[in-house]
């Protein structure tokens, strides 16, 4: 895990090496280069003996919008969105892939 200040130590698998990685793809088009960075990012992982949890957010059929019933401290979540959650709580470090539009031309 990695915080503001860099390495957080005493957090299983980062003394051994080993480390739990959770992996997050948000682009709509397969075959993009966001798709290519997650696949170059999950081989090296894995290639270095880490364990990589995948999250195609796209693929899943992920709705992106925060409902205004789970805004409330302590509201109830949607199955998918706590196991999201936990996933995020359980993971030793987080890489999220995702493309920047901004600078993109716009066409009008």
């Amino acid at each position: 895990m990695v915080g503001c200040g860099g390495p957080v130590f005493g957090v299983s698998g980062i003394e051994g090496g080993i480390m739990k990685i959770l992996v997050i793809l948000g682009h709509p088009k397969t075959g993009s280069f966001n798709h290519a960075i997650a696949e170059t990012a999950i081989h090296t992982l894995k290639d270095n003996g880490h364990e990589v949890i995948f999250h195609d957010l796209y693929r899943e059929g992920l709705d992106p919008v925060l409902p205004h019933d789970e805004i409330p401290k302590g509201a109830g979540l949607d199955s998918v969105i706590r196991k999201h959650c936990e996933g995020v709580s359980d993971a030793d470090g987080v890489i999220i892939i995702h493309p920047n539009w901004w600078g993109s031309r716009l066409l009008f």
